[in-house]
């Protein structure tokens, strides 16, 4: 049987309904009566089933039970925290720093010569470079200034060797036009 209502109600909404009225005439029906005289009055006992007597009075609650215990006029509460002393505060550690990246490797100043000509003899070039205001003349093979030796010399570079670190370094010089 469906009853006639002006929208459709959702059906866990009925169950909640329902049930919240179950719930509320449970606890009407154990409320206390009053002694006004316009309520009706309680019905008879029950009458006694297999030679049994009803017991008409029930023994009432003893509320004293129901009191907190008192100690030293202090209420004790009985979700108190019962936590031990507290902590002692953390020990910090210190962490060393890292330790320094290592040094780079050594590496050659750059190239002090500056390239100003070259001379070709048959199967011997000579080039000329210019060092502050000091000339050289050098070849393949020759040692300048104690520290640089000329490895090659092209159309297009002059190939030097660090001596003291044994680095090669190259100085570009310009075709004749």
């Amino acid at each position: 049987m469906k009853l006639p209502f002006p929208r459709e109600i959702p059906r866990r909404a009925a169950a909640v309904v329902v049930a919240l009225a179950l719930i509320a005439s449970v606890v009407a029906g154990r409320e206390e009566r009053s002694s006004d005289p316009q309520v009706a009055p309680e019905p008879a006992p029950a009458p006694a089933v297999n030679g049994a007597t009803p017991q008409v009075n029930l023994p009432d609650l003893d509320l004293e039970k129901l009191n907190r215990s008192v100690k030293n006029n202090r209420i004790t509460d009985l979700f108190a925290s019962k936590a031990a002393a507290p902590l002692p505060p953390p020990i910090a550690v210190v962490m060393a720093p890292p330790p320094p990246p290592p040094p780079a490797p050594p590496s050659a100043p750059p190239l002090p010569f500056r390239y100003f000509g070259k001379w070709i003899d048959g199967d011997r070039t000579v080039v000329f470079l210019w060092n502050n205001s000091e000339g050289h003349s050098v070849a393949a093979g020759d040692t300048l200034e104690g520290t640089y030796r000329i490895e090659a010399i092209t159309d297009s570079s002059v190939d030097f060797v660090y001596l003291p670190l044994g680095s090669k370094q190259t100085l570009p010089i310009s075709k004749p036009e």
